[in-house]
C-alpha cells in the first residue's frame, strides 16, 4: 500500500491554504495529492472518492485555461459538503496558462478557511527536476503557495526492459502488460534502434512514425496516447544521458529529442514535431 510522504504527513495538523507539490513523477504527485487530501478530510491513508476532493480537469489535454479556473473560483465559494475543507488538486499533466495563473492568484491572495488548493508540477528525470518544475509556475503564484518537494523512491536503470518501460509510462494495469507483452517488446526494440545517432534520418523518421502508430494502437483503457508517446521519448533521452562516455553528438541528439518533447507538450501535432526533429538531425 502506498504511504503518505513524510513531508506531507507533517502538514496534516496545520495545513496551509495552498501548496505547490513538485516531484519527478507525475503518477507519484497525483497519488500523494489524493492521499494528502484524504488524510486532511478523513484521517485515512487511502484515497477516498468524495465531492470535497476535486481533481481539476479541462478539455485541453495539456493546459488549464482561464475558463477552467473561473469554474474553480465559482466552486470555491461553495462550502464543503462533509469535510472541514474543499480541496482542489491541479494535476501535473495540465500546466496553467499565464492567464489562468493570474485568475487563480486573485483567489489565493484572499484565501478561504474552508478551501485548500494543491498545485502539482513534475520535472523530468533527465533534467534538474526541481528547476524544471518551478520554471513553469508563475513566480507570484508560487509565492502564495507552500512549496514541497516530494520525491518518489523509484530508481530506473533505463535498460529498455519492458517491465521498467511499462512502469515508466505510468500504466497501472498489470494484466494489460501481460496481454500486450509483444507490443511492448516491439516498442522497446524501436527505442533501442532510435538510440543510434548515426542512423539515416529518413529511416529514423520512419521509426518515429512507427513508434507513434504502435502507441496509438495500444488497447489500454483510458490511456493518453500522446502522453505515452512523450514519455517513451523521455525514456530514450534518459537512456542516452545515462550512458558512459557520452559524445557531443549524442548530447546534441538528446537536446533535439527534448525539443520534440517540448513541442508535443505545447500541443504541436506529433508528425510535425517529428518532422522538425528530423530536419534538425539532418544538420548534424
Amino acid at each position: 500500500m502506498i504511504e503518505l510522504n513524510k513531508k506531507l504527513e507533517n502538514e496534516i495538523k496545520n495545513p496551509f491554504h495552498a501548496y505547490l507539490l513538485i516531484s519527478s513523477s507525475s503518477k507519484y504527485l497525483i497519488e500523494q495529492s489524493k492521499l494528502f487530501s484524504s488524510m486532511l478530510l478523513f484521517g485515512k491513508n487511502e484515497y477516498i472518492n468524495h465531492p470535497d476532493i476535486r481533481v481539476v480537469t479541462s478539455e485541453n489535454m495539456n493546459t488549464l485555461g482561464v475558463n477552467d479556473i473561473r469554474q474553480v473560483i465559482n466552486d470555491e465559494s461553495i462550502f464543503p459538503v462533509e469535510g472541514k475543507y474543499k480541496i482542489f488538486i491541479f494535476p501535473p499533466g495540465r500546466s496553467l496558462t499565464e492567464e489562468a495563473s493570474n485568475a487563480l492568484l486573485k483567489t489565493l491572495e484572499e484565501p478561504s478557511d474552508s478551501n485548500i488548493f494543491i498545485i502539482t508540477s513534475n520535472g523530468r528525470h533527465w533534467s534538474h527536476a526541481k528547476d524544471d518544475s518551478i520554471k513553469n509556475i508563475l513566480p507570484t503564484l508560487k509565492s502564495r503557495c507552500r512549496t514541497i518537494y516530494v520525491d518518489d523512491e523509484i530508481v530506473y536503470e533505463y535498460n529498455f526492459e519492458i517491465n521498467e518501460i511499462f512502469k515508466y509510462l505510468e500504466i497501472d494495469d498489470r494484466t494489460t502488460l501481460n496481454g500486450l507483452k509483444k507490443e511492448f517488446e516491439d516498442i522497446s526494440e524501436i527505442l533501442q534502434d532510435l538510440k543510434i545517432v548515426g542512423q539515416d534520418p529518413s529511416e529514423k523518421l520512419f521509426q518515429f512514425i512507427k513508434l507513434e502508430q504502435m502507441i496509438n494502437n495500444l488497447d489500454i483503457h483510458n490511456a493518453n496516447s500522446l502522453k505515452i508517446f512523450q514519455s517513451s521519448i523521455e525514456y530514450l533521452v534518459n537512456n542516452i544521458l545515462s550512458s558512459t562516455g557520452l559524445s557531443k553528438i549524442e548530447f546534441r541528439y538528446s537536446e533535439l529529442l527534448t525539443n520534440a518533447i517540448e513541442d508535443l507538450s505545447l500541443g504541436i501535432r506529433p508528425r510535425i514535431a517529428i518532422n522538425n526533429l528530423i530536419a534538425e538531425l539532418n544538420k548534424l
